[in-house]
């Protein structure tokens, strides 16, 4: 993506442009966390329950702080992890809004050292939503044609040029009490 393009990009997720885009694991959508209009569209492109909530995908931890109420010591066990990404179940803070942790007392986040989700997610100095690129019930599309044929007339962008991480949901495990919720074997 070009500079020009790149900053155009950005602009456009600060105001709630939703997109289309690879991620560590599989394609997915996103949009800015704080803006419900974009997590209500993502919402309705997918037929999901906005009461599942959704994952925050973060560079950095320290983009996730607010929107957690857990233990300090206790988030810093999260970690990058490049080969088996992970995404985390954490208490949720009351700053974090109702459009992302649905009806739980808890927010999910993954960290993930992602090129484009990097360079995205440090310009915008918070993380993005995050959720499989699909309508509810419906396989996941698995590169940019098939994510064109089927939401193009949907979303704003669709990002290109970037791998995923293997096209397999992340695993998700309990941060209080070390469960794993989904196993991605």
């Amino acid at each position: 993506m070009s500079p020009w393009a790149l900053n155009r990009f950005i602009h456009a997720v600060s105001q709630g442009a939703v997109f289309g885009y690879p991620t560590d694991t599989t394609w997915g959508f996103g949009c800015h966390p704080l803006i419900a209009a974009g997590v209500n569209r993502i919402l309705q492109i997918k037929n999901r329950s906005p009461e599942k909530g959704l994952i925050l995908l973060s560079s950095r931890l320290e983009y996730c702080a607010a929107y957690t109420g857990a233990d300090t010591n206790l988030l810093k066990s999260i970690q990058c992890n490049a080969e088996n990404p992970t995404t985390w179940v954490v208490p949720a803070s009351d700053f974090c809004p109702p459009w992302i942790r649905g009806n739980h007392a808890t927010v999910a986040i993954r960290i993930t050292d992602h090129p484009f989700l990097r360079t995205v997610c440090d310009r915008l100095e918070a993380p993005i939503v995050s959720t499989s690129a699909n309508r509810s019930g419906k396989t996941c599309v698995r590169n940019a044609l098939q994510m064109r044929k089927q939401f193009d007339a949907e979303l704003d962008f669709i990002v290109t040029g970037f791998d995923t991480g293997g096209n397999q949901p992340s695993e998700i495990k309990s941060l209080d009490c070390g469960i794993t919720l989904r196993s991605n074997h």
